[in-house]
């Protein structure tokens, strides 16, 4: 017996069986499918549900990790022989194992380098594989960290958010100025963070941060902590800012995005 548009209707209205009931439709209208069999058909119907329950599964953690827009991906992240980075580290990264390790990371690069876009796709990666993440920039944190400066419990409740993610990047660091309340409490959240992977984005090298801590001992603690207990990636080459298909290409994926 035949299945009929409304036999697809049905199986479409089914809760979470719109992609199965769409690519069995596919198979079935196109003639050149006929004598395919029957196991490998439903082998892919089966690929393509499952591949659409993943992609749903993963789209809260990004979402929540405050990459909803971003079209970022170490797939795409985009070698040569100047960037300072290669296939090979790219690979290490995408498996995840350092944040297992509780390892941070450090990415150093000029305006234009491709450094942020580094740091989402390794959170996105991590949400990938179920782990939770969180993106901020430092502005923002020290922005968060003011607003509840005169409240011990809601500074208690931020840290401990903070601490939770299994990997938290935090982009633009030192790149402006922010108080001395905020940087100490940057500092607290990278002592929290001493078992979990942190991931630092800075126009600067660590020794910079010096200058900006005013505190030799926090300063020591936070070069101790992020940089010798962890690995520093410099990103080095041209403005990828300039690059007009980067751009466009950028554009058409989160009109993609927001058009799920």
């Amino acid at each position: 017996m035949a299945l009929t548009d409304h036999d697809f209707e049905k199986l479409g209205s089914l809760r979470g069986m719109q992609v199965f009931a769409k690519v069995i439709y596919d198979i079935v209208q196109d003639s050149s499918r006929d004598h395919d069999c029957f196991e490998d058909k439903i082998k892919e119907v089966l690929d393509a549900q499952i591949q659409a329950r993943d992609t749903v599964i993963i789209e809260k953690p990004i979402r929540e990790a405050g990459l909803r827009d971003s079209t970022a991906g170490l797939e795409r992240f985009e070698l040569s022989s100047d960037r300072g980075i290669t296939q090979d580290r790219l690979d290490r990264l995408s498996t995840c194992e350092w944040i297992d390790y509780g390892q941070d990371l450090v990415i150093v690069g000029a305006t234009g380098t491709g450094k942020s876009v580094l740091a989402q796709a390794v959170a996105i990666a991590a949400c990938r594989k179920k782990m939770s993440a969180r993106y901020v920039r430092l502005h923002q944190l020290a922005d968060d960290f003011d607003a509840v400066a005169g409240s011990p419990q809601a500074r208690k409740d931020l840290l401990e958010e903070l601490s939770r993610p299994a990997i938290v990047v935090i982009d633009d660091f030192m790149a402006t100025d922010v108080s001395t309340n905020a940087l100490t409490q940057v500092f607290n959240l990278l002592v929290a963070r001493e078992n979990s992977s942190t991931v630092i984005v800075s126009q600067h090298e660590p020794d910079y941060w010096y200058d900006v801590f005013h505190d030799a001992a926090i300063a020591d603690a936070v070069l101790s902590r992020l940089v010798h207990n962890g690995t520093k990636l410099t990103i080095a080459g041209a403005d990828l800012r300039t690059r007009d298909d980067l751009q466009e290409e950028r554009r058409m994926l989160i009109k993609a995005s927001r058009g799920r």
